[in-house]
C-alpha cells in the first residue's frame, strides 16, 4: 500500500499508464546496492531515491574532495573530508524519507565481503571507475544471480549495458579478464584525460532508467546490447553484443 504522502509525492509518475499504483509499489518493494557514489552514483541514486525505490545499498570508501565537485552532484564544499556513502545516505533520506538506505564506507577489493553485501540485495549497479573492482562486482553478481547494471565514463563518452546472469553476455565475455592489464591502463589515460559533468549526468540517469524499467517489467533492456553516448556529437549508438560460451565466470551454471 502507498500512503498519502506516497500518492502525492509520486503522483506525476503514478499518472504513466505503464506505472499507475501498481508500478510504484513495485517500486517501493524493490532493493538494489549502488557500488560507487562518485559522478555516475550521484545522479543514480538521486533518480533512484525520487522514484521511490524502496531500500537503497550504498558503497564506497572514499571522501568528498573538491576535485570532485565538478562532477559529482550530490556534494558540496561543506562535505569536503567527509566519507561519501554517509553524505550521500543523510541526503537522500532528506530527499525521501519514505525509503531505507544503508551505507557501506568501504572498497570492494575482497571476494567474500563482496558476497556479503551484495547478496543483500536483489539487484547491483556498478558505478564504479576500476576494473579491478568492476571485475569483482560481475564475478560475483553472476555467481549469485543478480542483475547488474553497468555504467562507464570517459571525457564526453558514456557506456551503458545490462547483465542478466546466463541470459545475456557479462563482462568477462566481452572483456575478458586476461586483456585486464590493457583495461587498467585505458581506465588510467581516461582517468587522466578527465571527465565533463554533463556525461556521468546523461550516463548516469540511462543506468537508473534501466533499472527502473527492469523492476517495473517494462520498455526493452540492454541485454546483450552496449549503449554508447557520444556527449561531442550528440550520437548514441548500439552495439549487439553475444555470449561467450566458452566464458569462465557465466559459462559456469
Amino acid at each position: 500500500m502507498l500512503s498519502k504522502d506516497e500518492l502525492e509525492r509520486y503522483d506525476r509518475q503514478i499518472r504513466i499508464d505503464k506505472i499507475g499504483i501498481e508500478g510504484q509499489i513495485k517500486l517501493k518493494n524493490s532493493n538494489v546496492l549502488v557500488i560507487g557514489a562518485g559522478g555516475l552514483g550521484s545522479p543514480i541514486l538521486l533518480y533512484l531515491a525520487s522514484a521511490g525505490v524502496g531500500r537503497i545499498g550504498i558503497v564506497d570508501g572514499d571522501v568528498v574532495s573538491v576535485g570532485n565537485l565538478n562532477r559529482q552532484i550530490l556534494y558540496n564544499i561543506h562535505d569536503i573530508g567527509k566519507a561519501k556513502v554517509l553524505v550521500a545516505k543523510e541526503k537522500i533520506e532528506k530527499l525521501n524519507p519514505n525509503i531505507a538506505v544503508e551505507a557501506y564506507n568501504t572498497w570492494l577489493t575482497e571476494e567474500e565481503t563482496a558476497r556479503i553485501i551484495l547478496r543483500k540485495f536483489t539487484a547491483i549497479i556498478d558505478a564504479t571507475d576500476n576494473y579491478e573492482t568492476r571485475y569483482l562486482i560481475n564475478r560475483v553478481a553472476v555467481h549469485l544471480n543478480r542483475p547488474l547494471f553497468i555504467g562507464a565514463v570517459g571525457r564526453f563518452v558514456g557506456q551503458v549495458m545490462v547483465v542478466i546472469p546466463h541470459e545475456t553476455a557479462c563482462l568477462n565475455c566481452i572483456f575478458p579478464e586476461r586483456e585486464k592489464q590493457i583495461l587498467f591502463k585505458l581506465t588510467e589515460e581516461n582517468r587522466n584525460q578527465g571527465i565533463i559533468g554533463t556525461t556521468v549526468g546523461v550516463t548516469g540517469t540511462i543506468v537508473a532508467n534501466e533499472f527502473l524499467k527492469y523492476t517495473l517489467g517494462i520498455g526493452s533492456l540492454l541485454k546483450n546490447k552496449l549503449l554508447i553516448f557520444d556527449g561531442l556529437t550528440n550520437e548514441f549508438s548500439i552495439i549487439s553484443l553475444e555470449r561467450d560460451p566458452n566464458c569462465k565466470i557465466c559459462s559456469i551454471i
